[in-house]
């Protein structure tokens, strides 16, 4: 008969929602928003597209393994 695997610790759990992501600037888009707005707004707004697409990448595991509810 086969066990149920442990729960992972929080520490496993944390050290996993910390894998590395890549992104890929299209180049057009930047030059483009450069010309557009000022260099400091292209840079807020990237990282804010970035840190968001963290983020829900973190939601689609946790809702995946059932940490989360997908509402949550």
């Amino acid at each position: 008969m086969r066990q149920k695997a442990a729960a992972p610790t929080r520490e496993q759990h944390d050290q996993s929602a910390r894998r590395p992501f890549t992104f890929v600037l299209d180049e057009t888009l930047v030059r483009r928003a450069r010309t557009e707005v000022c260099e400091s707004d292209v840079i807020r707004s990237i990282e804010a597209a970035l840190a968001a697409a963290i983020d829900y990448q973190l939601w689609v595991r946790e809702v995946a393994s059932g940490d989360r509810d997908v509402l949550s």
